[in-house]
């Protein structure tokens, strides 16, 4: 009887399973699935499972007399649909993080004088009369405002369409050095050595803007318009010293240029300052429409005996405009500075 016992169990057994997928395929959840056309009862009873007669069981005694399962009142179930979960909206806030010190690498800081595509090359060589060539050339440079330093002497020049430039400068030490800057501060140098600078004495003095100073020399005695009359408008050619007999006078800088700085430098030989009252030097503006009534500013140099001496600056008080044509003379720069007007 045990046996049967267990036979009937498994057999029910079967019947719920099939039962239950039967109803799971009913309800709500086969509605969702197959459509409202899915109908399903709330409540199903189940009679018989399947006819007992049909199954059989070899070796295992069975008789058709033994009492069917009685399966009823299976009630219906489902599992609740889950919630659907919220997705953040775009009017809540984003959250950023970052780190506090970044791991990058902070970039090299750029240089100061960028570096040139082309070469730059700057040469120096000595000349009669203490004077050293200076011979710039520069291809990516072309028409290029540069300044011009030596030893307390600076002055503007441009250079040519190729960007060459050629100049004659004096020297104002016997170890002669020049700088020529560009615009955007990158530095040319170059270097001489110039024995013979003990030999001649010189004068310079040199101003910025379009101010018009003028530096001149009146030779033994001379007056102006004088063949020893030295200046501006009657420089002398450099043959002048070879003899001994009197001086010549350079003027250097692009006065095309915006605000340049201008020079003029007058050389003569050292034994003729030897010589009481030989020279007689002033630095003298003309009284123009442009800087009447204004302070012109220049610089007073000399060179003695090889030595340079210590530059001093010279201040013009130039009349007002009724005075234009007329000049202002400043007798002896670098000994009494005194004032006269011509």
């Amino acid at each position: 009887m045990s046996h049967k016992t267990e036979i009937m169990t498994a057999v029910g057994t079967l019947a719920c399973a099939v039962g239950i997928g039967f109803v799971m395929q009913s309800g709500e959840v086969a509605e969702l699935r197959y459509g409202s056309a899915q109908a399903s009862p709330e409540k199903l009873k189940v009679q018989s499972a399947l006819p007992l007669d049909v199954i059989e069981f070899p070796d295992t005694p069975f008789s058709k007399d033994e009492p069917a399962l009685d399966i009823s009142e299976i009630i219906l179930t489902s599992a609740d649909v889950e919630t659907l979960r919220k997705l953040p909206t775009l009017d809540e806030p984003v959250l950023v993080y970052a780190s506090a010190v970044s791991p990058l690498y902070e970039p090299a800081a750029p240089e100061s004088r960028p570096k040139h595509l082309c070469p730059v090359k700057l040469s120096a060589e000595p000349f009669a009369a203490a004077m050293v060539k200076l011979s710039l050339t520069a291809p990516c440079m072309q028409n290029e405002r540069v300044t011009v330093r030596h030893e307390g002497l600076e002055f503007t020049e441009t250079t040519s369409a190729s960007g060459g430039l050629d100049m004659t400068v004096p020297a104002l030490s016997e170890d002669a050095k020049f700088d020529v800057i560009f615009v955007n501060e990158y530095m040319a140098h170059a270097q001489a050595s110039v024995p013979s600078v003990s030999l001649y004495d010189r004068v310079a003095v040199q101003w910025e803007g379009n101010n018009t100073v003028q530096l001149h020399v009146r030779e033994f005695g001379a007056h102006y318009g004088e063949p020893g009359h030295v200046w501006a408008g009657a420089m002398r050619d450099i043959s002048v010293v070879t003899d001994g007999s009197g001086g010549f006078l350079t003027r250097h800088g692009d006065s095309a240029a915006a605000n340049a700085r201008m020079a003029e430098v007058y050389t003569y030989p050292a034994k003729i300052a030897q010589t009481m009252d030989a020279l007689d030097v002033s630095i003298e503006t003309e009284v123009t429409a442009a800087n009447c009534g204004r302070e012109v500013e220049a610089t007073a140099l000399k060179l003695m005996s090889g030595t340079a001496l210590p530059a001093r600056t010279v201040s013009l008080s130039v009349p007002g405009c009724g005075a234009v044509g007329n000049f202002l003379v400043l007798n002896n720069p670098l000994e009494d500075l005194t004032v006269a007007s011509n």
